[in-house]
This record gives C-alpha cells, sequence and structure tokens, in this order.
C-alpha cells in the first residue's frame, strides 16, 4: 500500500494545519505516504522537514489517492484503486452546490467529525462515508514555551479567541457576551488574536477595534465608553510557538461560530487545560461531548453574510448554528468564578481536557486510517 496525499497543507490555514497533521500521522503509523500541494491563495507557510521529505519522494506505485482539497477541485482518477475525498462543511447542507456530484465521483469520502455524515447525506452524498477525526502532535503540549507578556493584564484571567476575522466566526457574540457580563472592575479581559487574508496588521486592528466599538455603542449600558473593560487585539501572523505561548498566558478559549468542522485553536485550548466554552456545532461536540470544556446550545439559522466564498456555498439556503448569547454569558461567568474560587470542578475539568487530547494523537489517529486503508483493499 502507498498513498498520494494531495492537500492544501502549504497554505496559510487551519485547512493547511490540519492536512499537515494528517500526513504527518499517517507517516507516523508506518504508513508509506507522498504528499503533494495544491495552493488555494499566495499565502506562505512554514513547511515541516518531514513534510517536504515526503513531497520529494517518487509517487511512482501509489494505489491510493486521498485529495484533501476543496470538493471543487476533486478529480477521479481510475489508475488508484481507491480514491477518497477527504473534505470539510460547516453549515447544514451543500445540496445546491457543485459538492455533492464531485464527492460521489469519488470512491470513498471522509468527514471531520460525526454531524458531517447527516449534512453530506442531506446533499446528495451516496457513497460510502467515514469518520476520520482531526488529529495533532500532542508531545508539543509538553514544550517549555514562556507564556507571552501582557503587561498589566497578566495576572487577569483572560478569555481569548484565535481565528480568522469572518462572518462565520461570529465574533460579534462573543464580544456583547463578555461585555454584557464583565464590569471594568473585574480581573475578566477579552483578547482576540485574529488574521484576516489580504489585510495588513495595521488595517486589520482597526476593523477589529472599530467592531468592538460598534458592539458596546450598541449595548448602551453606559453613557461613557471608557466605562467598558478594555479589551487586546493581536493581528498578523505568529508561528506556532507563539500561539502556544499565547495559550499558556491565556485561561479561557471562547468560540461562538455558527459552524466549525474542528476548531483546531479550541482543541489546543482543551488539549491544554484552557477550559473551552464552545457552541455546540460541529467537531466541537465530538471533542467535548465528554468534558474537557463547555458546549453552549444554540438555534439554527439561515446562512447569511458570507460573501467572501464561492457563489454556490454559504448561501441562505443553508443553515447554520447561532449561539445563545446569555448562555454563552453564564458559562463564562461560571467558569470565570469557578478559577476565582479554585473550585475542584474547574481543576477537574482542566485535567479531562488534557486526557481527551490523547486521543487524537498522531499514534492514535495514524494506526485509524492505517486500519481503514487495509480495510479497504
Amino acid at each position: 500500500m502507498k498513498v498520494l496525499y494531495i492537500g492544501h497543507y502549504r497554505d496559510v490555514s487551519g485547512w493547511a494545519r490540519a492536512a499537515t497533521d494528517y500526513i504527518l500521522a499517517m507517516d507516523r503509523a508506518g504508513i508509506d505516504v507522498v504528499c503533494r500541494p495544491v495552493k488555494l491563495n499566495e499565502s506562505v507557510a512554514p513547511v515541516d522537514p518531514r513534510i517536504e521529505e515526503l513531497e520529494s519522494k517518487d509517487s511512482s506505485g501509489c494505489n491510493i489517492c486521498i485529495q484533501h482539497v476543496l470538493p471543487h477541485h476533486l478529480d477521479y482518477n481510475g489508475r488508484f484503486e481507491k480514491n477518497i475525498a477527504l473534505y470539510a462543511t460547516e453549515t447544514s447542507n451543500f445540496f445546491f452546490s457543485s459538492w455533492g456530484k464531485k464527492i460521489n465521483c469519488m470512491d470513498e469520502a471522509w468527514v471531520i467529525n460525526q454531524s458531517m455524515i447527516e449534512s453530506s447525506r442531506k446533499s446528495g452524498v451516496d457513497i460510502p462515508i467515514k469518520v476520520i477525526p482531526h488529529t495533532c502532535e500532542i508531545s508539543k503540549f509538553e514544550k517549555n514555551v514562556e507564556p507571552i507578556d501582557l503587561g498589566e493584564y497578566n495576572s487577569n484571567f483572560i478569555f481569548y479567541f484565535v481565528g480568522d476575522a469572518n462572518k462565520r466566526k461570529n465574533l460579534p457574540a462573543l464580544i456583547r457576551a463578555f461585555n454584557t457580563e464583565f464590569t471594568i472592575n473585574e480581573s475578566a479581559t477579552l483578547l482576540l488574536k485574529v488574521n484576516k487574508y489580504g489585510v495588513e496588521r495595521e488595517e486589520l486592528n482597526s476593523m477589529i477595534s472599530s467592531l468592538c466599538t460598534d458592539v458596546k455603542a450598541g449595548l448602551k449600558l453606559y453613557g461613557n465608553p471608557e466605562f467598558y473593560p478594555k479589551e487586546i487585539i493581536i493581528t498578523g501572523y505568529m508561528s506556532e510557538d507563539q500561539i502556544l505561548s499565547l495559550h499558556h498566558r491565556c485561561d479561557c478559549f471562547v468560540a461562538p461560530s455558527h459552524g466549525e468542522a474542528w476548531c483546531i485553536p479550541a482543541f489546543d485550548a482543551m488539549a491544554l487545560g484552557n477550559t473551552p466554552i464552545c457552541g455546540r456545532v460541529g467537531g466541537m461536540i465530538d471533542f467535548l461531548k465528554d468534558g474537557g470544556g463547555v458546549l453552549v446550545d444554540g438555534s439554527s439559522e439561515p446562512v447569511f453574510g458570507m460573501l467572501e466564498t464561492f457563489q454556490d456555498i454559504y448561501t441562505g439556503r443553508e443553515d447554520w448554528f447561532n449561539i445563545d448569547t446569555r448562555s454563552l454569558q453564564k458559562e463564562m461567568r461560571s467558569v470565570y468564578e469557578s478559577w476565582k474560587n479554585k473550585d475542584d470542578s474547574y481543576i477537574e475539568m482542566k485535567r479531562k481536557g488534557m486526557e481527551i487530547a490523547d486521543k487524537y494523537s498522531y499514534e492514535s489517529i495514524g494506526n485509524l486510517i492505517k486500519q481503514e486503508l487495509e480495510n479497504a483493499n
């Protein structure tokens, strides 16, 4: 068995991180894997040296092809014994797009989480579907990384977000929940670490600052905007070690997203004991259902405002998740008070998160992939 893995691993994105981790997990499990990149944009990410070695290998003799790409780019090739589509979706369906037909041309579909099976079936996917969760190099969480210096906020309880500044991430809900629940007199701070492809750091900082100002103005809690807690905004690219240093300084990751196939920063936060608070949606259900963090309920509503995507996906014909902001406030308050009081339940949640992360190690998921591929032959 020799596997050709095609993916977007040379971009700066969560998708690239996931592809890199899948490839390295397969390699760790002893699978003979060759990788080839497909670029989605002009961003350039550092590449793991082992990925470069696997990229340099001859693809002759590959009998299985895993295409971890946007379904628009899927291409069945009859010279392989098995063509596998590995993809991510974050809404209720993609029925009105071309994705279903493209996926059905393949022999098998691999999806990231359990809820994706239902959304794929609703979209007309009728080939076999298997869940292959994201994976992670667990040893990185044991690195001796110095926490990032936040100056006067170092002793505060830090709620934080790491991700793209797009409509799906639902940042206004987080900003509303935090500023409605916490006051300037409490030792609670909100940190937003955001990126946006094609937008310079200074411009993005101004955009997020304006968003925070607009949300506070809309809340109308205080006549003077200086009475609201001051948030920390960090923009631009950060290396993996810098992101780890951010995790080590912060306390509670919050993901109010409308949809997440997995949410790598939330998983990493859980693995480090940072009690993520997430919407009950997508991959976050899978890795938080047994503890290690908090799932917040919400409701379904038509997708709206995703203008920077392909025309036939993320449309109002699909539904996505809308978190209940009052419930989000309640859970943020609960975690904060547990931290202040050093509750046993808070300590246990942190421990549980680190324990759960082991289930998604390179070894665990690499062997799962190996088993699925061997069973396929």
